[in-house]
């Protein structure tokens, strides 16, 4: 069975030509995660600039805003293999 997918805007942390395989988030407490699942998922760019503003994160070529896919279990913000 495959995992639906849905787009959410994230703020990555780290160079833009970094790639996926390296990527870093900046997660819900302002702080930076690998963790996919645990990354700040937002509806917008509005959204995701709001709290880029609120947490004093400075948007940049190492930390900017775009779009991931996340499957049904990281949105629910469940870990891999639970």
């Amino acid at each position: 069975m495959e995992k639906t997918k849905q787009s959410r805007y994230v703020i990555f942390a780290g160079p833009q030509k970094q790639g996926a395989s390296g990527a870093c988030y900046i997660a819900m407490d302002g702080y930076s995660t690998i963790l996919k699942w645990k990354a700040a998922r937002f509806q917008s760019v509005a959204d995701a600039q709001a709290f880029a503003e609120v947490s004093r994160i400075v948007l940049n070529g190492h930390s900017y805003i775009n779009q991931e896919d996340f499957t049904d279990g990281e949105l629910k913000g469940e870990a891999p293999f639970e």
